[in-house]
């Protein structure tokens, strides 16, 4: 089978090429070169001729600063809303699987938790408006093309690779940097915030999962379903790391959503089952 992954250079695109390339046919595209990779911006033109000679197409890259999108809205306009467009129209112009990933960020500031699918989107950023607008898109071309595309919503991923310096880094490869380093674990607001924590290998499985069938325009919620608040994340780290790493607290960030716990019912139906566990993770990475 011949798959496209376009972001192959971010986290989960990365690794999903390694993940497939023992059974596949399987080529990366990402607006950055890197090794193994062809150079694609999605938002171009080539993309429709480039993307149709594929049977399935993982359709990752986007632009995913929550800050920058609030600074330059129509750069997401761009590359993820015209990007996605020109995607899905290579998937119907090739007849090819389209699965698309979307973020938990569609949902804004939830009215109940656990999240299901169907609860209200109601973005409070331009990025979250992007991917809310892909997957419009993206069932708008199921009723009026027939096209084969799912759509997944993923939580809080974490993994190996994302680096603390790195400008989209998570709150856990901070806290595991500066404790290593000694140095405090700042927590904005008071720390009750709750996130769904779900690891890159998780999430690869079920992109995996959800190629092997059909797509009818659902969206299914990747995350693994566990509340862990960002005061009892500190504390995890400090259990790794003792008790002398300290705590202090800041203000809270404008904007911040106060909970975001995925339901996942609909992913566990079609046989996703999370495998790995935040708490064990913590304990035995390697930190540098």
């Amino acid at each position: 089978m011949r798959v496209a992954v376009t972001g192959s250079s971010g986290q989960v695109g990365s690794r999903l090429l390694a993940y497939l390339a023992p059974a596949h046919e399987v080529r990366g595209f990402d607006i950055r070169r890197s090794p193994g990779t062809s150079v694609l911006d999605v938002a171009t033109p080539e993309t429709t001729s480039v993307l149709r000679e594929f049977d399935v197409i993982f359709h990752l890259a986007a632009a995913i600063s929550v800050p920058e999108s609030v600074e330059n809205p129509s750069l997401y306009a761009r590359s993820n809303v015209l990007g996605t467009v020109n995607v899905l129209e290579a998937a119907r112009r090739g007849d090819a699987r389209c699965i698309f990933i979307s973020t938990a960020a569609v949902y804004g500031e939830p009215q109940t938790s656990p999240i299901p699918e169907t609860h209200p989107r109601n973005p409070t950023s331009p990025y979250g408006q992007s991917k809310a607008t892909g997957e419009d898109f993206a069932r708008l071309f199921h009723r009026l093309y027939g096209l084969d595309v799912s759509i997944v919503r993923p939580f809080n991923i974490y993994s190996e690779d994302l680096k603390p310096d790195n400008p989209y880094a998570g709150v856990i490869a901070i806290f595991l940097r500066n404790a290593h380093l000694g140095r405090p674990l700042e927590i904005h607001g008071d720390g009750g915030q709750t996130r769904d924590f779900v690891h890159v290998s998780d999430v690869i499985r079920f992109l995996d999962l959800l190629s092997q069938r059909k797509g009818v325009g659902e969206a299914f919620n990747c995350g693994t379903g566990t509340v862990t608040t960002i005061l009892g994340l500190a504390e995890l780290v400090r259990g790794r790391f003792g008790p002398q790493v300290a705590l202090t607290h800041g203000p809270a960030r404008a904007g911040d959503i106060r909970h975001g716990i995925a339901d996942i019912s609909n992913a566990r139906g079609i046989g996703y089952a999370p495998q790995v566990s935040l708490a064990q993770w913590i304990r035995t990475t390697p930190v540098s």
